[in-house]
């Protein structure tokens, strides 16, 4: 059976994890929506978007794509590739091309990762053979718009089989959108074993600062970590901060710029330098107010570097407290603080947390492997 994946830039660093291990196992095309919006993500970097719009070879359109060629088959990699000003515009056009390139292709399964903008509603018609995943079953604080919930609604309704990355949500899920039970298959993210190709020598890691990366948005929880280092300055005045990503803080950071203890990097972060950071990070903090799954996390893990995450949405299932990492409460700086220092004071403690990862993401059943399988027989219930 042929199976047709539908990606997106934004989440492509679980995409392409996820697709090394399962094309292994079936016959998938991976088809990347590429449009002026969205050139830069996770696992790419795209200087200037190719000058036609319509469905091409990834690498024929892109030849920087071509990197990707030991970690995935290029020779199925295609993207839908929407340019110019008006672009919004153009993708309802994009979409009927793609519409005719899966409906030629004979796909028994079509997997979409995100719930289809109004523009891909065309796709709709092919609606018998898809899945869904649902990376965020209820949408983030700031991010619930009008658009959003019609998008969410459409697509719950419409796409027979939900994929949900995380038992915690699952039934409430199912109660908010009226979803019948057996149409929710359970499964899970694993670490972003794609960044592991990016790490350049064999240097030691230097372990001498924390690490805090990721777009910046109000339910990261930035505005309780930075008060909370300096709590942390008081007792470790050795433990820096970083905090790497582009987006808009939602309160005023200028205290925080001038302190010797924390750094900025407020910019989009490409790969090989996401690498370094979290190569040399002691560990990595994700404060999140409220959340679902967390691709940061899964970045954390693919180099083993514990993580504290805070008790919410999907996180207690990946970071499992005392053994990957810390949890503690939302929305308290004080905890925050504890937290922080009494892992930089441990780094024995780490070094455990480490190789726990490192068992557990590897061969165990959070491996991609394992999940990859699990959704490869998703696929051959389309049958």
């Amino acid at each position: 059976m042929k199976i047709a994946y539908l990606g997106k830039i934004q989440i492509s660093d679980t995409d392409l994890p996820f697709l090394h291990e399962a094309q292994q196992m079936a016959d998938i095309t991976y088809l990347l929506e590429v449009t002026p919006r969205f050139l830069k993500g996770p696992a790419f970097n795209i200087p200037s978007i190719y000058p036609h719009t319509g469905i091409f070879k990834a690498t024929e359109a892109y030849p920087e794509l071509s990197r990707l060629s030991g970690f995935i088959d290029t020779d199925k990699f295609y993207v839908v590739n929407t340019c110019g000003r008006l672009w919004q515009l153009k993708s309802f056009w994009t979409y009927f091309l793609l519409l005719l390139f899966l409906v030629r292709g004979h796909f028994s399964a079509i997997h979409l990762v995100w719930p289809p903008n109004v523009y891909e509603f065309i796709i709709y018609f092919l609606r018998r053979k898809m899945l869904l995943t649902v990376h965020d079953p209820f949408p983030h604080s700031g991010l619930d718009t009008f658009i959003v919930r019609l998008r969410r609604k459409v697509a719950f309704a419409l796409i027979p089989r939900l994929i949900i990355l995380n038992e915690k949500q699952r039934q409430g899920f199912i109660d908010y959108y009226h979803i019948a039970p057996q149409r929710v298959i359970n499964s899970r993210l694993s670490c972003c074993t794609y960044l592991q190709t990016l790490l350049k020598g064999d240097e030691q890691p230097t372990l001498d600062y924390i690490l805090f990366a990721g777009k910046i948005s109000q339910y990261k929880g930035l505005d309780y970590l930075l008060p909370a280092m300096q709590q942390v300055h008081r007792q470790c005045p050795g433990c820096k901060l970083i905090v790497a990503g582009a987006g808009d803080f939602h309160f005023d950071i200028s205290p925080y710029q001038q302190l010797d203890y924390i750094e900025f990097r407020h910019r989009f972060i490409p790969d090989s330098e996401l690498v370094e950071l979290i190569y040399n990070a002691a560990f990595m903090v994700c404060p999140y107010t409220d959340a679902t799954q967390s691709g940061v996390i899964m970045s954390a893990f693919a180099f083993n570097r514990p993580v504290i995450a805070t008790n919410v949405g999907g996180l207690p299932e990946m970071v499992k407290d005392g053994h990957y990492g810390l949890l503690i409460p939302e929305k308290n700086v004080d905890a925050l603080a504890e937290s922080i220092v009494a892992l930089w004071k441990s780094p024995e403690r780490v070094k455990a947390f480490s190789r726990e990862i490192h068992e557990a993401y590897t061969t165990g059943d959070v491996s991609w492997k394992a999940t990859a399988k699990k959704i490869v027989d998703e696929y051959h219930k389309q049958r």
